[in-house]
């Protein structure tokens, strides 16, 4: 987790109207102590330990959603997984394995590079983006062969 986040989203929750809760904290934390994307289900069994009930993890992330704290990831077999993003989180994008399910964390600097320069060339300029690849992992393709 990113020094200083915790006090960013307390700030953010607090300028629009919205307290900074302790099962919000919670559900924030889950987010940022995994380092792949969460679909409800899953943050909701990390989280119902700590008495986080599922309709607030709903609500949660609905929430977090409607502020840019957390984008959408299509995982595996169309599932929505839940991710930080900046300032929450480092820039990177997304290699899916189709197969298995597995998300990989790609660099941001090449693919920002080459997205660029491509849009460049067609005389556009990007405000923002969001990068998921779809395929097969490493593991995966072995297999197959």
């Amino acid at each position: 987790m990113k020094i200083g986040s915790e006090e960013q989203l307390k700030t953010l929750l607090r300028t629009r109207g919205l307290r900074f809760t302790p099962d919000r904290l919670r559900v924030f934390r889950a987010l940022a102590d995994t380092p792949q994307p969460l679909s409800v289900p899953a943050l909701i069994n990390i989280v119902a330990p700590d008495g986080v009930n599922q309709a607030t993890v709903y609500r949660t992330v609905e929430q977090f959603l409607a502020l840019a704290v957390v984008q959408t990831v299509l995982l595996h077999d169309g599932v929505v997984g839940y991710e930080l993003v900046p300032p929450f989180s480092s820039h990177h994008h997304h290699f899916i394995c189709l197969d298995c399910g597995n998300v990989q964390d790609l660099p941001a600097d090449r693919v920002d590079s080459a997205l660029t320069k491509s849009l460049q060339g067609l005389g556009l300029k990007a405000v923002g983006h969001k990068v998921d690849i779809y395929g097969q992992c490493e593991k995966c393709h072995e297999d197959t062969d």
